[in-house]
């Protein structure tokens, strides 16, 4: 094969994005200069647990890895998707790998149906959680009919020593459809979660507590329940966290998240109080943000955007995050797709003062992404 053939991509950033675009696109890439300074060179275990599971969920791909582990090499096979357990390992969250299968879910010959074990929630990484409040409800719009679409927390799993387990349904689709989404509308009610693992039942209603406080003055519909578990649906370490999500008036969630820091970490344990608080300003930056979805999920909408059917999609969201950029960078590499980016306060008619514009609109740097689909059809679904 010709040098010029393979996608040359550089260093460890965006690493499940290339494997999942190679896939889809079939086309092979040599991702190179991986950690090359580092004490550790090379790809981590989390890396190596990851192609592990694209060579699981895959038939015919070609996975190669120098000896240093400093570059990676794929061939893509097809998609097979089908029943399978995995051990995602205890250096990241579940989440880490739900991502790509989320991606690639709808476009298997077989519909997924996987239990992943390990870490359900870390600090500062998006848990299994938010995965399923607020990156499922963008799947469902660009997916005709979910029915079988699920993803259910059996066990907790927190640091160092994991023990959580997660079961993940998707179906399998043709094609995805075009979707025009722009009104996030108003946020209607409010609804959390704490949770305590292998600790004092207390500690949730205090957590509560901190989170209803910063709330309160905002919206009178706010219930947050109590998930409270011990023995193995508890997992093998203790800890406790708060998750809470804003729904609005035309089905748009945000989410906010905080927990407590391992039990053998350095950082500076904050009291439940603290961290109930900081879970409510998260979701509060959330929803200032606006758009119609979370900051998280951007990337899966440019995502179906790109391979939904040759129509117009338009899809308002907020201030674009960091890795929504380069995932677009990346749709541009993979599949020579652009988007049309537009100031949505530049198109807004109606003429605010400032203040009142603030108070309706939040963010003035909503964005409105707008393009044309590829067209991507499922050539891996079984015909009957």
């Amino acid at each position: 094969m010709q040098e010029s053939e393979i996608i040359i991509l550089e260093g460890s950033n965006f690493f499940r994005q290339y494997l999942v675009y190679s896939i889809l696109s079939g086309r092979r890439i040599s991702i190179r200069n991986i950690r090359p300074y580092d004490d550790s060179p090379g790809i981590k275990d989390f890396e190596y647990k990851l192609l592990s599971l694209i060579d699981l969920i895959t038939n015919g791909s070609e996975i190669d890895i120098n000896k240093t582990g400093t570059q990676v090499d794929l061939s893509p096979g097809t998609l097979q998707g089908g029943s399978f357990e995995f051990q995602c390992g205890t250096e990241r969250c579940i989440s880490y790998f739900l991502e790509p299968l989320i991606f690639l879910a709808p476009f298997c010959k077989i519909a997924i149906n996987g239990n992943l074990k390990g870490l359900t929630n870390v600090p500062d990484e998006i848990s299994v959680d938010a995965i399923n409040s607020t990156w499922l409800p963008v799947f469902s719009r660009f997916v005709p009919t979910d029915d079988d679409l699920y993803l259910k927390i059996n066990a907790r799993g927190f640091l160092p020593d994991g023990g959580g387990s997660v079961t993940f349904c998707s179906p399998i689709k043709k094609n995805l459809r075009p979707v025009q989404f722009v009104k996030p509308g108003k946020i209607c009610k409010i609804r959390g979660l704490a949770y305590v693992c292998k600790v004092s039942p207390s500690i949730a209603s205090r957590m509560i507590e901190g989170a209803k406080k910063m709330l309160h003055g905002y919206i009178s519909d706010v219930y947050i329940t109590i998930d409270q578990r011990k023995g193995p649906q508890g997992g093998l370490s203790p800890g406790f966290g708060i998750f809470i999500t804003a729904s609005t008036t035309e089905g748009v969630s945000y989410f906010g998240e905080a927990m407590s820091n391992p039990k053998d970490s350095q950082k500076v344990q904050l009291i439940p109080e603290e961290i109930g608080a900081e879970a409510a300003k998260r979701l509060l930056n959330e929803i200032y943000k606006g758009g119609c979805t979370d900051s998280s999920a951007q990337a899966l909408a440019t995502t179906f955007m790109t391979l939904c059917d040759k129509d117009v999609s338009k899809f308002l969201c907020g201030p674009l995050s960091f890795y929504c950029v380069h995932t677009m960078r990346n749709l541009r590499l993979f599949f020579n797709h652009t988007f049309k980016l537009d100031e949505l306060w530049k198109l807004e008619k109606k003429e605010f003062d400032e203040e009142k514009k603030r108070r309706c609109t939040g963010s003035e740097d909503k964005c409105l992404l707008t393009c044309v689909g590829i067209g991507y059809y499922n050539i891996n679904k079984i015909l009957i």
